[in-house]
């Protein structure tokens, strides 16, 4: 009976083992992301190499990093010493193709990275052409809670901009107190009983606007109450520094003014609009990341509001992204492209969607185009690079030397702009830091490198400063937390000899449990525990390679209950049958050759045998 299980142990293993050497580098398809940018990188170089060293933590910097009270000073960059190629420090699933590539040395510390295509060093690089799409039409899975904002269309005391007349004005709210004239029409002054003074702007003899003027500000509740706004739900209105200034209400096309610096948020001033796709697009994107359902509503009625408008197409094309459905993040992805192929942003979403879709050559060549070509603000251009990066390193040929020349270069333009008093430069730039630092620790985990499990380290502490400084800063949620966990864990799976990554474990256990159960919308719970899922694919890798095999079967099955729940969010993932493939595998292995329980291992690898049987898509 031994005998007969040893045996079919063999049989699966070998065929399994053949798969795997196939397909094992095609999991690391999704872009990561880190942090702030180095103070002390002066060049986008690659890491220097050591003469010597094993894959043990370095002892720590001198002087650990302290998140900056001013964006001005980021801590200094992690060395990278640690980025010899060594053959006998590569994981154990790294193909010859992806060994770096020594004639790259040769490049100029100063010059960007460049396209690897076959044009001439001097010619500007090209945007590529896009498929034509049809509309993709947005259709909300549930109701959602801003379709309650119908009955707003009541407008301000029974007045509403853009459809009541100057005589309809009159008949319900009386003669003015004061009418001065304005371009194109009047500017009247009314004095109601519950509001001391109300300015109407009437232009061709329709209301356009109302701005009431407070005698003493109101709480921000208690004006929501008196206007019959409290069952909605506002969006922030942040000035270009970042600070509250005031609330929009989309279903009404009211906006609260608040007091400098009030808390809780006192009103002093009230404008009443016409109701406007844009509040519907900010909120919209203020939903983007953990409430799809809403969002999708607020897009839906932006687009009624705005047929030919862009920004709703590209949220929708982020958002579908998100949720797993790459055909019609796609389609639209490539509508926006055609109508807008100028716009560097809209490319860098096209080639985010092909990446998730597994063409990773066309994503190159679009994060290429945008990072080459014209003069992108310098906040896209970093992120132009960082995809680019990204893309090259979870390509087929898992490029890790050219990834990281672009990654680092990508920190190199961020660094400055986290200072920038513009809220939402600074905020971006931020954002590329952890992710280019995240990206870095990526690199040195799966490529050939020696001391990779002590750079890692210092390039994952380096991003959780930003992140740090993200959360208490600017406005930023947990997600940014769950990242650095999720990318710190999959750096370490690519080490031979990994470092201890409790934290990140417990990190990715604890806050990714903490998320899930919070989570009310479906589809984000969907995408999010898929997310968790490829987080413990990862973390059983580390802690079995490390020898805590206990620990390692728990998040295994951890991992599957996750994969489990994340069936809706993965269907249209290229690697979806192959993660879970490689996590039973894995599971099995650990059965097999570290527990010597042949029975169980074969339960396992009979699981895994149908989900690797096919390869994962490749272009």
């Amino acid at each position: 009976m031994l005998f007969e299980a040893r045996g079919r142990i063999v049989g699966v293993w070998l065929a399994i083992a053949a798969v795997t050497a196939l397909f094992a580098v095609a999991v690391r398809a999704e872009p990561g992301i880190a942090e702030p940018p180095a103070a002390a990188a002066d060049d986008d170089s690659p890491p220097a190499p050591l003469e010597s060293g094993d894959d043990e933590p370095e002892a720590p910097p001198a002087e650990e990093p302290t998140p900056a009270e001013s964006p001005a000073e980021p801590p200094a960059e992690p060395p990278v010493d640690n980025a010899k190629p060594d053959d006998d420090d590569a994981p154990p699933e790294q193909p010859a193709e992806a060994a770096p590539n020594k004639a790259d040395d040769a490049q100029p510390e100063s010059a960007a990275p460049t396209a690897e295509e076959d044009a001439p060093a001097d010619a500007p690089a090209k945007l590529p052409e896009v498929d034509r799409a049809e509309p993709t039409p947005i259709n909300p899975q549930q109701s959602a809670e801003n379709d309650r904002g119908a009955k707003g269309e009541a407008g301000f005391l029974g007045v509403r901009p853009g459809h009541t007349t100057r005589q309809a004005l009159h008949d319900k709210w009386g003669a003015a107190k004061q009418t001065d004239k304005i371009p194109g029409g009047v500017r009247e002054t009314f004095q109601l009983q519950d509001f001391d003074k109300v300015r109407v702007t009437i232009l061709e003899d329709v209301v356009d606007s109302l701005a009431v003027q407070l005698e003493k500000p109101v709480a921000q509740t208690t004006m929501a109450e008196k206007l019959d706004l409290d069952q909605l739900e506002p969006v922030d209105v942040l000035n270009d520094q970042g600070r509250l200034v005031g609330q929009s209400y989309p279903e009404r096309g009211v906006m609260f003014g608040f007091v400098q610096k009030s808390k809780p948020p006192q009103v002093f001033q009230v404008v009443v609009e016409p109701v406007d796709a844009q509040p519907f697009m900010d909120r919209a994107q203020a939903r983007l990341e953990t409430r799809f359902a809403d969002c999708v509503a607020d897009l839906k009625r932006a687009i009624e509001l705005a047929p030919d408008a862009t920004r709703p197409r590209w949220l929708h094309a982020e958002l579908t992204l998100r949720a797993g459905d790459l055909e019609q993040a796609l389609q639209s992805a490539e509508r926006i492209v055609e109508k807008e192929p100028n716009d560097f942003e809209y490319r860098l979403t096209l080639a985010k969607v092909l990446a998730a879709s597994g063409d990773y050559a066309q994503a190159v060549k679009h994060a290429s185009a945008v990072a080459e070509r014209g003069k992108p603000t310098e906040v896209v251009s970093a992120r132009a690079h960082c995809q680019w990066g990204d893309y090259l390193a979870a390509g087929e040929a898992h490029n890790y030397e050219q990834a990281i020349k672009h990654h680092l270069h990508a920190i190199k333009l961020a660094e400055p702009l986290v200072a920038s008093p513009v809220y939402a430069v600074r905020r971006a730039a931020k954002e590329l830091m952890v992710d280019a630092h995240l990206a870095v620790a990526y690199d040195i985990g799966w490529g050939r490198w020696q001391q990779k499990s002590g750079a890692i380290a210092k390039w994952v502490e380096r991003a959780t400063v930003f992140v740090d400084d993200l959360v208490a800063q600017e406005r930023a949620t947990r997600d940014v937390q769950l990242r650095v966990h999720e990318r710190a864990l999959a750096s370490l799976a690519g080490v031979a000899r990994p470092s201890d990554g409790a934290k990140w474990v417990q990190g990715a256990t604890t806050l990714g449990k903490q998320m899930y159960d919070d989570a009310t919308d479906a589809a984000y719970k969907s995408q999010l525990a898929w997310r968790l899922g490829v987080a413990m694919n990862d973390a059983v890798e580390v802690e079995a390679t490390r020898q805590k095999l206990d620990s390692a079967l728990e998040l295994g099955k951890l991992g599957l209950d996750y994969f489990d729940a994340g069936e809706q969010a993965s269907k249209q993932l290229p690697a979806r049958d192959y993660l879970r493939g490689r996590l039973c595998y894995r599971l099995g292995a650990v059965f097999a050759i570290q527990k010597s329980e042949h029975e169980r291992a074969i339960a396992w690898f009979d699981q895994a045998v149908p989900l690797l049987e096919h390869p994962v898509p490749t272009f």
